[in-house]
């Protein structure tokens, strides 16, 4: 079983997860979420490059990449736009990640880790930011922000 670790949503590092933290909880007002029609990716360029935006379908639950952030995918090599998570082929990586997504989508609430180790002998370092967006308690969409450590702007400085 692949070990999730507590969440650091009160603890963020990055000054980019916290500030799209903050604009996700503007956007979802009174709500336990925000729409996905009132998040607009033009509010947070900042932080842009970082995103991926993933559906979430239902019965049986699987995530697909709808757009997969465009420095995410040149520093991975691969572009996960348009691809189920659990197409992937990183068994070990894709279980990790879909039971972090999993809990958001349970939980209908926010996740944050931090995390260093390695996954199918790749080695890793991230802070990672996870919103659910939907309607009615149920999650439509995941935001998920990562940053990875070791990389330009990882030092917590902000990016405009």
């Amino acid at each position: 079983m692949t070990e999730i670790p507590t969440t650091c949503l009160d603890t963020l590092q990055d000054q980019r997860l916290v500030r799209l933290l903050t604009y996700w909880q503007e956007r979802r007002g009174q709500a336990v979420m925000p729409q996905p029609s009132v998040v607009d990716p033009g509010d947070f360029k900042f932080i842009l490059g970082y995103v991926t935006l993933v559906d979430v379908e239902p019965k049986p639950r699987r995530y697909l990449f709808r757009l997969d952030g465009s420095i995410l995918a040149s520093l991975s090599g691969m572009d996960y736009t348009g691809k189920y998570l659990d197409q992937l082929g990183m068994q070990e990586y894709c279980d990790f990640v879909a039971a972090t997504y999993d809990m958001v989508v349970d939980g209908v609430a926010p996740y944050a880790y931090r995390k260093r180790g390695a996954f199918d002998k790749q080695s890793f370092s991230e802070e990672t930011l996870i919103l659910p967006l939907g309607t009615d308690r149920i999650v439509q969409r995941l935001m998920v922000a990562v940053i990875p450590g070791g990389r330009p702007g990882a030092d917590n400085k902000m990016l405009i």
